[in-house]
Order: C-alpha cells, then sequence, then structure tokens
C-alpha cells in the first residue's frame, strides 16, 4: 500500500518464502529473526482514479525483507507438549529493513520521473498469529505481518502532494501472509518427565 494502492489489502500478491529462526524465552515470550524473498508490484491502470491512469506508473520490486522481532503468546505454549499447552495465539512486534535487490519501473504519459528506482528501506514489523505443535521437534502455524516502511520510495514514486485520496509523507506499507514450519533443534529446555 502506497501511491499506487492507497488501501487494498491483498491487492497484487505475489509468492514468498524465507526462513525463521525462533527462540522460546518463556511459556509467553519468543524472540525470532525471520528473512523473507518477496515481489512487491503495482500498475496505476489497476485503478480507476483519472490522475493514476494519466501517470500510468508501474512497478515490480525484488526484495529480502530482515526482521528481528518478540511474539507474546496470549496462551501458556510448551513446545514439546503433545497434550495442553500445545498450541497458542500469538502478536509479534519489531524492527526490519527492506532490502531492494531489483527493481523494474515504467512511466507512461508522467515523464518526470524517468530515473525512479525503488529505493530500501527500514521497517516497523507488527502481526498476529496462531501456532501448534505436531509433535515434540515440530511446529505448523499460520500469520499476518505489516511492515511500515521509514520511506515513501519502495515503489519508486514519491508523494508529491498531487494525488487525490493522500496525505504529505505516506510512508508505504506492505503486508505478508504466510504459512510456516519449524523444527526444534535444541532440546535442552523440554520440562522434566516426572512434571509432565
Amino acid at each position: 500500500m502506497g501511491d499506487i494502492n492507497h488501501s487494498r489489502h491483498f491487492y497484487a500478491p505475489s509468492p514468498a518464502g524465507g526462513i525463521i529462526y525462533r527462540y522460546n524465552l518463556n511459556p509467553r515470550h519468543s524472540f525470532r529473526f525471520t528473512g523473507i524473498y518477496t515481489i512487491l508490484k503495482g500498475n496505476d491502470s489497476d485503478f480507476e482514479d483519472d490522475f493514476q491512469q494519466w501517470r500510468d506508473h508501474s512497478f515490480r520490486t525484488g526484495i529480502i525483507d530482515l526482521s528481528v522481532s518478540t511474539e507474546f503468546n496470549f496462551m501458556d505454549y510448551q513446545p514439546t507438549k503433545l497434550r495442553k499447552d500445545r498450541y497458542t495465539p500469538y502478536v509479534s512486534a519489531g524492527i526490519g529493513y527492506a532490502s531492494v535487490i531489483s527493481s523494474d519501473v515504467q512511466i507512461g504519459s508522467a515523464t518526470l520521473d524517468l530515473n525512479a528506482k525503488a529505493e530500501s528501506a527500514t521497517t516497523i514489523t507488527f502481526g498476529a498469529g496462531f501456532k501448534y505443535n505436531v509433535s515434540r521437534r515440530v511446529s505448523i502455524g499460520g500469520e499476518w505481518t505489516f511492515r511500515k516502511t521509514l520511506n515513501d520510495l519502495l515503489d519508486a514514486r514519491e508523494n508529491i502532494g498531487t494525488e487525490e485520496g493522500v496525505f504529505f509523507h505516506n510512508n508505504d506499507w506492505y503486508s505478508m501472509v504466510g504459512l510456516f514450519v519449524t523444527y526444534k533443534i535444541f532440546n535442552w529446555r523440554e520440562d522434566c518427565p516426572a512434571y509432565d
């Protein structure tokens, strides 16, 4: 969501893939690192606004999204449990960086920005999800996370205040909906069987 798409969620979805490393501090809190590759894209011609039809701006940007965040579990969650405490909804928040590795920008009628190029951005991340233990080593889950970037150039278009329906300095956003599978590498924090 930015200077092409002002408010529509799931406007131009693209496949994504990556890795997660999660460290469980206690049953309520986790720390994690995430690295994801995806493509962001948009096209003015997909919208009926007269200004966007005239501007005819489009972009396709490949990014590597890196973030560190904390998770808060709404329920006591034990990564090795198979009966109680084996699942929980959670929320997450953190910081990250969207590193642009490829940028393809097309400009039609508006020839003002022929050198337009998407720029990398620091991000603020937050979201919600659900995780569930399939076995003592494997868990699965899903989440929806948002990234608010700290610049307005991820879509290679900076709002200069002439477009209708937007406001000055509106930084770009993007979101990811995904499924994950995690495997517990280390097992030293498993509870004593006497108290299981």
